[in-house]
């Protein structure tokens, strides 16, 4: 009888220590329910190894599904179903520790993976640096390109989501996709987008920042040199060069991204020509410093009115109108620079991943709406389902939206989760969960 006492008090102790922990799980702003997230596949048996789980590209694809690569020791391809809601992978992407913002969908359905280095890895930066004048810039260049020495250039594979699906992956299994060959010698591809009229993949590559296309029709590549000249490192995480994250078609068919100066820039298919535009993104600029210093797009998006709403590297928000040349300067939502990704939602609003790489990002949004009520905060991403599982994400780097409205949004973190929100909650009054500890 005693020891039974003994237990139940142990047993009491227990759960109290349980419900004292999972109280202390961050709730997002909004009702809960709409926020969960899921494994990269079956645990213990085909989920995607933990150091290769950061995912770094999402794509939502016209047949439903949604598609994602990581990054880490090695990339990996996987796949969103609807119809079972779980992940499931899809394969290791061959000779890639990488996927940076480089999964696009072809006219015909094919899924185009262009791919490298990890690149959310900080460099290996050196401790003695020469005195000089641009020394300390000097030397995080040679820093920087010291992780190509050797490397061939990031590919480009091609993956047929009507063959490739339907088959079991086992752990070790290689993805059912076709090398289509270097984008660009000696780099990775960072960033990608498609003119799906012309049938070209555009893209820009890491570190060099040269532009690319690569014609679907002929299967074959063009290297249109550099898209920018400049040396900067703007930051927050100032071991990258700033280079531009992603790029867009505009409705003239012209390609738009930054380039030197913060300026945006734009190619002209029928000249061939790269050229600055009279359009600055928004952002610091350090004018009183001898230091190249400015921001980067981080994120370009085409929006139906023919205009291009954009983010950058300073947190910013802007929308860009090519005829006009005009900018509009929405602000930023967050103190802390960066936004990492970004997605526009079938209900009017922007939605976005805010935050640096050393804090907690946030999930925030924008009413594009006629309502234009500005910035809404939508808080932590936190999930509790204890006893079962709960999880705080702190690092996202990848956001798209599903057919029908969910936002899927990447962890890349180490043994990241597929994230995903359900727009329509409401904000909780003054914009904070009162069940979160303060």
């Amino acid at each position: 009888m005693h020891i039974c006492k003994i237990a139940a008090s142990l047993c009491a102790v227990l759960f109290i220590i349980a419900e004292a922990q999972a109280q202390k799980c961050v709730n997002p702003n909004f009702e809960t329910y709409r926020l969960d997230f899921r494994d990269l596949g079956y645990p213990g048996a085909t989920e995607i190894p933990a150091d290769d789980t950061p995912i770094t590209a999402l794509l939502a694809h016209t047949n439903g599904k949604v598609y994602g690569a990581t990054s880490g020791k090695r990339a990996h391809l996987f796949v969103n179903d609807y119809r079972t809601n779980k992940v499931f992978p899809l394969g290791i992407i061959p000779e890639t520790k990488g996927v940076h913002h480089a999964l696009v969908e072809g006219a015909d359905g094919a899924i185009y993976i262009g791919t490298g280095l990890n690149e959310i890895e900080l460099p290996i930066l050196s401790r003695n640096i020469p005195h000089g004048r641009r020394a300390i810039e000097n030397q995080l260049w040679a820093d920087i390109k010291a992780r190509y020495d050797n490397y061939d250039g990031g590919h480009i594979f091609r993956y047929d989501p009507a063959k490739g699906d339907d088959e079991v992956y086992l752990p070790g299994a290689a993805a059912q996709i076709e090398d289509l060959g270097v984008a660009v010698s000696g780099n990775s591809v960072y960033a990608m987008t498609t003119d799906l009229e012309r049938e070209k993949i555009y893209g820009i590559s890491y570190p060099d920042a040269h532009f690319f296309e690569y014609d679907i029709a002929t299967r074959s590549f063009r290297d249109h040199g550099p898209w920018m000249t400049m040396f900067s490192y703007p930051g927050p995480e100032r071991s990258w060069r700033g280079v531009p994250r992603a790029l867009a078609c505009g409705a003239d068919g012209r390609i738009y991204s930054s380039g030197d100066n913060g300026l945006i820039y734009c190619f002209d298919p029928a000249t061939l020509q790269i050229a600055a535009t009279e359009m600055r993104i928004p952002g610091e600029y350090w004018e009183t410093q001898n230091y190249n210093g400015f921001p980067v797009i981080e994120q370009l998006l085409p929006q139906a009115d023919s205009t291009l709403l954009g983010s950058t590297s300073d947190g910013f928000l802007f929308r860009i109108c090519p005829v006009t040349e005009q900018v509009v300067i929405y602000g930023k939502p967050r103190v802390e620079r960066r936004v990492r990704a970004m997605t526009l939602g079938q209900d009017g609003y922007a939605y976005m991943i805010c935050g640096e790489k050393d804090n907690v990002c946030r999930l925030f949004s924008l009413d594009l709406t006629e309502k234009r009520s500005g910035f809404r905060d939508y808080g932590v991403l936190g999930v509790d389902r204890s006893p079962y599982y709960a999880k705080i994400g702190y690092q996202f780097d990848a956001m798209c939206t599903a057919q029908d409205g969910t936002i899927f949004i990447g962890e890349s973190d180490r043994r990241a989760k597929l994230f995903f929100y359900i727009p329509g909650g409401n904000i909780m009054r003054g914009a904070l969960n009162p069940t979160n500890p303060r």
